[in-house]
Parts: structure tokens; C-alpha cells; sequence
């Protein structure tokens, strides 16, 4: 039980410094990311009609901010998906490159420790 409340509290911490982390890196990144990116990315056939009218204003622009993330972060797997077709290469530094990617693996460290920590919340529910 001791150690139950152990690993718990652990996770807990460490899911608060991912979300530092995670929320502080969104903010600096939607400075950042949408002068730069916008005049290139944020038209049709990457955003529909009703997500050009949407994400122009707070709080729904952080969405297009992440979108940019993604897309910096891992390419590949957002060509996929939202960016079909985009071939170009695009302005921005090597830095900022690695600033999305620590912003996107904070996103899938935090989902991660959601569910360990809902696990043992279910298990402490049920078996203890």
C-alpha cells in the first residue's frame, strides 16, 4: 500500500513537470510558429473552410499552432495525415525544429502517465 502511494505521488509530480513543460512550450511555439508558417501553411487543402474562419482567433488558434508543431516534430507522420502534398521545404531553424519536438514528446510522455496514473487509480478502486 505504502509503495502504491509512492508511485502515485511520483507520477503525479512527474506529470506536473511534463505539464510545465508541455504548456510553457505551447505558449512560446504559438508566438513563434504562425507568422512564419501561416502565409505557407494555413490555407486549403491543409485547413478546411470552417478551420481558416476558426483558427484565426483565441482560443481555437492554439490548435493550428499544435498542427504546425506536429509538423515540424515529426514530419513524416503529419504528411500523413493533415499536410498531404506538402513537398516544400520550410523556413525555420534547427532550433525551433527541436523546441516542437520536445513540445509533441512532452504531449505523448503526459498521455502515458494519464493512463499509468488512471490504472492504478482503477486498480487501487478495485483491489485494494
Amino acid at each position: 500500500m505504502e509503495m502504491l502511494f509512492h508511485v502515485t505521488l511520483g507520477l503525479m509530480g512527474f506529470g506536473v513537470l511534463i505539464g510545465l513543460v508541455y504548456f510553457s512550450l505551447w505558449a512560446v511555439l504559438h508566438k513563434m510558429l504562425p507568422p512564419v508558417l501561416d502565409p505557407l501553411l494555413f490555407r486549403e487543402p491543409w485547413f478546411q473552410k470552417s478551420e481558416l474562419v476558426n483558427y484565426q482567433f483565441f482560443p481555437l488558434s492554439l490548435i493550428r499552432s499544435l498542427n504546425y508543431s506536429y509538423l515540424l516534430a515529426w514530419p513524416d507522420m503529419a504528411k500523413r495525415r493533415r499536410f498531404k502534398g506538402l513537398d516544400r521545404k520550410l523556413p525555420v531553424r534547427a532550433g525551433l525544429i527541436v523546441l516542437c519536438r520536445i513540445h509533441i514528446s512532452a504531449a505523448f510522455a503526459g498521455t502515458l502517465v494519464a493512463i499509468f496514473y488512471f490504472s492504478i487509480a482503477l486498480y487501487a478502486l478495485f483491489f485494494l
